[in-house]
């Protein structure tokens, strides 16, 4: 599996108030301590969300009537979301999570210029930094490219069957391929990242961009997905996440005060160009409604003014249809974005001890008469240990 180091990007002027990001990129993290908790959200972006008491409403998509105030720390993180395998065999725990702290490093200052209505090459730089990271980390990211080799393996044991070259291993499970878990390598993933971070600095470049600033009582939300590209002309229960052809439009909340609007329509492009006040409640009700639609698993408030909103939305996300077709000599896989049921990928399978109680389980289903159940997933080739 390839090593991702991680990305370079290019630079941007200092202005008095606000340095750049990529100039507090680490070379390396060879010494550094061992970090486990990896935020995919993160903390000082949500510190922007918090009520007066340092706390974050936290609603969970599977309970969304029941929110949680909760310390940003504690929120949208688990242990070892970013390490990587080296080519050695070791693990980086750190390289990912330093490549975010070079643009989390500045954002205080951003956020203080930003609110201040300043305009700068590094303000701009900062925020698309931001938004850029946020947009390719997330498990709505990173889940869509496991879900898409999913279908892909699956399409392919599939098509071995019916010519007859499925791998011994696996006939006994001959005419239940489209049914039995397939579990991907989360580090495959990970690999992804990279292109996804190009393909939004492609986008950048399309779109020019503009600060809302809201004088409402009524705050903008966020979420675990909260960059949110959508065709404006587009009815919301009709639209569809992530078209890019036609018009787009781009939104991201930077706080409860400030949202980034990138439009095909604004110019100029790749930076920010204006400052513009957002004075009536339906304008911020309209974004705040998006934002919901395209929470993946949470949603975060300052307070509880958009409980409905966010409960109306709690119970479909952006997620991806898959069709599979052609002979099996040439199978054909397309598919494209939507808005749907949270999808459940199947656990990865990577380890002696799993094989064998997932094994156990299928065995005491069947000795019960309870059906074929779960059976012991399809595997990605790569192997990788992870901590969830």
């Amino acid at each position: 599996m390839r090593y991702v180091k991680g990305w370079n990007w290019g630079g941007a002027p200092s202005d008095p108030d606000v340095r750049v990001a990529s100039s507090q990129l680490r070379k390396d993290s060879a010494g550094e301590a061992k970090k486990k908790k990896h935020h995919y959200i993160s903390v000082t972006y949500m510190e922007g969300f918090c009520a007066a008491d340092g706390r974050i409403w936290t609603y969970r998509s599977e309970a969304p009537t029941t929110p949680h105030p909760k310390r940003p720390p504690d929120v949208a993180c688990t242990n070892y979301y970013y390490s990587q395998k080296r080519e050695d065999g070791a693990y980086d725990h750190n390289s990912f999570e330093n490549l975010w702290s070079a643009v989390e490093t500045v954002w205080p200052e951003t956020l203080r210029a930003v609110r201040a209505r300043k305009l700068s090459l590094a303000i701009s730089f900062n925020v698309l930094g931001m938004m850029s990271i946020t947009a390719v980390r997330v498990p709505a990211a990173r889940q869509r490219q496991e879900l898409i080799l999913a279908a892909k393996l699956r399409a392919q044991f599939v098509a071995a069957e019916k010519l007859g070259k499925l791998p011994p291993e696996y006939e006994r499970y001959a005419g239940q391929l489209d049914t039995i878990p397939v579990g991907i390598n989360p580090q495959q993933s990970l690999n992804s990242m990279g292109d996804d971070f190009r393909r939004y600095g492609e986008l950048c470049f399309k779109l020019g961009f503009e600060i809302l600033h809201n004088t409402t009582d009524l705050p903008f939300i966020t979420s675990d997905n909260p960059v949110c590209i959508y065709d404006p002309r587009t009815p919301p229960g009709l639209r569809r996440p992530y078209e890019y052809d036609g018009e787009v439009e781009l939104i991201f909340p930077l706080d409860a005060k400030t949202l980034l609007r990138g439009s095909n329509r604004l110019r100029p492009v790749n930076q920010v160009g204006a400052h513009r006040t957002l004075a009536h409640r339906d304008a911020v009700l309209k974004y705040n409604k998006t934002i919901a639609q395209f929470a993946y698993g949470l949603a975060l408030a300052s307070d509880r003014s958009s409980d409905s909103v966010i409960a109306r939305h709690a119970p479909r996300g952006p997620t991806i249809e898959i069709d599979v077709s052609g002979p099996p000599q040439d199978i054909k896989i397309i598919w494209r974005h939507a808005f749907g049921p949270k999808p459940q990928l199947s656990p990865f399978i990577d380890t002696p001890e799993k094989i064998a109680r997932f094994e156990a389980q299928v065995a005491a289903q069947a000795s019960s008469g309870a059906g074929s159940g779960n059976k012991p997933s399809i595997r990605s080739a790569s192997t990788r240990r992870r901590s969830r």
